[in-house]
């Protein structure tokens, strides 16, 4: 697998797989691979049967699900230190979204049947991964809870603190999709969002150049929120 060990680390620190002793690390990477896909790319289809999980080491990935209507419903842009498509292994059977490059995007490729097996086999990892997984689970629960209590305006500006790199010298954020896309997620009208970020620069709260995002006042706006 053409990883560095940035990349290792990086993978190491994933929820799925930080709770894994190194051999049973060591043994999962020998079961997987790097993928790369160009912006745009389908990684694979709604219904296609469920193979493998990922975990992004760089770009966006974009699930999705397709109304009979043919409206697409963005249901999660996926960053990098992410998994996805674990929760459909687990429950086996057929991938329930599609998934889309949005940008040039590095992938790490993790075989199902192996992880699954060793998880059967070691009943302390499945007590380990039950912890790590619990964990996720709340932060799912805060986020649905954020989607459906907040408003169109506080659910922009908690996605935009989201976006904000950790230690980051400067308050500024990419979009890393179309706002239509990141209006989806977010559960409002591209409108609403463009009413939203102009109400934010009216108040000097944020400038905005392109699709970057500048955060001129980070408290102010996590009091919003």
């Amino acid at each position: 697998m053409n990883l560095d060990s940035g990349d290792i680390e990086y993978l190491k620190g994933g929820y799925l797989l930080v709770a894994l002793s190194p051999a049973e690390f060591e043994e999962v990477l020998a079961h997987g691979n790097v993928r790369s896909l160009t912006p745009g790319e389908c990684l694979f289809d709604q219904g296609d049967p469920c193979t493998h999980f990922f975990f992004v080491l760089s770009g966006v990935i974009k699930l999705c699900r397709m109304a009979r209507s043919g409206e697409e419903k963005v249901m999660d842009l996926v960053r990098p230190g992410s998994f996805f498509a674990e929760a459909a292994m687990f429950m086996g059977g057929r991938y329930p979204v599609h998934a889309y490059a949005l940008e040039t995007t590095r992938l790490v490729v993790l075989d199902n049947r192996h992880f699954l097996g060793l998880v059967r086999s070691n009943g302390d990892l499945c007590t380990r991964l039950l912890s790590t997984m619990s964990q996720r689970m709340h932060c799912l629960v805060n986020e649905i809870k954020n989607l459906t209590l907040n408003s169109g305006a506080q659910r922009v500006i908690g996605y935009l603190l989201e976006q904000l790199p950790e230690g980051a010298a400067a308050p500024n954020v990419r979009f890393r999709a179309p706002k239509h896309v990141i209006a989806s997620r977010l559960g409002i009208q591209p409108e609403t969002l463009s009413r939203v970020l102009a109400k934010l620069r009216n108040r000097r709260l944020i400038d905005v150049h392109g699709d970057q995002i500048v955060l001129n006042d980070v408290e102010a706006l996590r009091r919003l929120s």
